[in-house]
């Protein structure tokens, strides 16, 4: 592959500010993209969304109802408009630095260059999607529909966040998500006054749900449970009338996750803790765990043989966080690998480069691995 040329789209895209609402931003990057893979003879399908973020791109080696192969890869970042003027993309030592530069610009590049290096007996014999969605990074709330559709067609979904360890940890999975914003709605009464006045304080229910709620995790089962937000009150001499708090749940296993949303709902239709205090669910947001499959874990132990023998170091890792591998794994008898990407770290910060060295390994790895799928074929 071309390295160079890597480096040099790398730097045209995270030099783009293009946070989850940035329409024009994420726009620009999708025109780049676009206009690279027509240059290699793609077709290329813009999927308009709406007006807060930018479109999907559906590029294939040619159209067709069902894709042997789909990557997916995502075009936002989290950084506000004005950050790649404050802190361009640089490179220093063996590393390249910049906002959105591993999560995931880095991985939207290395697609191209899969594309760029495949055999052309790959290409007459595999159909490839190469996806990039606009706002990943929000939950794909607005994608998510348009890259189900597409993933229900294909075989095998690679979704091309960065690997760690320097390229050689890939991700076959994560866990999933229940996000819960609860509201905690009482009565006001002057604080001097609460033994002799009807009062309900929405502050102190709150605090009782936070003691249950996160009373939920298991340690066992690696379940976590986390109240990040509480929020309540007017002032320290009134009875707070609401309250409300943001919590997050993580679980492996998919029996966790029912654990999980049977006790919440539970919890809000009992008894109050504090008698006058009526606590609703303003809102409740859930993402499946991505489960390695034994058809996963027979694909992945023919990856390490194809990168054992091209001398790639292969290793795995589970990863907490989420991404769009959730939802696609959803889609059907589906393969998905996560964490396909080049090596990036401290993804979300200032801090954030990803490492020079693990683009051309990445990019082999993938055209060998599609190259023995079609020979399989």
């Amino acid at each position: 592959m071309d390295l160079d040329l890597y480096l040099k789209q790398l730097e045209e895209l995270v030099n783009l500010d293009s946070g989850s609402r940035n329409a024009a931003g994420i726009t620009q990057v999708a025109d780049r993209l676009s206009q690279w893979y027509r240059e290699l003879g793609w077709n290329v399908e813009t999927i308009p969304l709406c007006q807060e973020t930018g479109p999907v791109l559906l590029i294939t080696n040619r159209p067709a109802d069902h894709y042997d192969v789909m990557f997916i890869g995502h075009m936002d970042t989290v950084f506000p408009d004005g950050t790649a003027a404050k802190r361009p993309f640089r490179i220093e030592g063996e590393n390249y630095y910049g906002p959105g530069v591993g999560d995931m610009k880095n991985g939207d590049v290395a697609m191209y260059h899969v594309a760029a290096n495949l055999p052309k007996d790959v290409l007459d014999r595999l159909n490839i999607a190469m996806v990039y969605n606009p706002d990943e990074e929000i939950g794909s709330v607005y994608s998510r529909e348009a890259t189900d559709s597409i993933g229900r067609k294909s075989d095998y979904i690679f979704v091309m966040e960065s690997a760690g360890q320097k390229g050689t940890r890939h991700c076959f999975a994560r866990k999933g998500s229940l996000s819960y914003e609860l509201e905690f709605h009482g009565q006001a009464a002057h604080a001097g006054f609460m033994f002799e006045v009807e009062n309900a304080s929405a502050v102190l229910e709150m605090a009782n749900y936070i003691k249950e709620i996160m009373g939920l995790a298991s340690r066992e089962k690696d379940t976590t449970v986390n109240v990040g937000i509480a929020q309540g009150g007017t002032a320290k001499n009134v009875v707070a009338d609401f309250a409300k708090i943001s919590v997050d749940m993580r679980f492996k296993l998919d029996e966790e996750r029912v654990r999980l949303k049977q006790a919440v709902p539970r919890l809000v239709d009992g008894e109050p803790f504090v008698k006058g205090v009526k606590t609703v669910i303003a809102e409740e947001r859930e993402s499946r765990p991505l489960v390695k499959t034994e058809k996963t874990a027979a694909f992945v132990g023919r990856m390490k043989e194809l990168a054992g023998e091209l001398g790639i170091p292969f290793q795995e890792k589970d990863r907490g966080g989420l991404s769009d591998a959730n939802h696609l794994a959803q889609c059907g008898d589906v393969v998905v690998l996560d964490g396909m990407g080049p090596h990036g770290a401290n993804d979300h910060s200032e801090k954030e480069y990803g490492y020079i060295g693990s683009v051309e390994p990445c990019v082999r790895l993938l055209v060998r691995v599609l190259s023995d799928m079609a020979e399989r074929k």
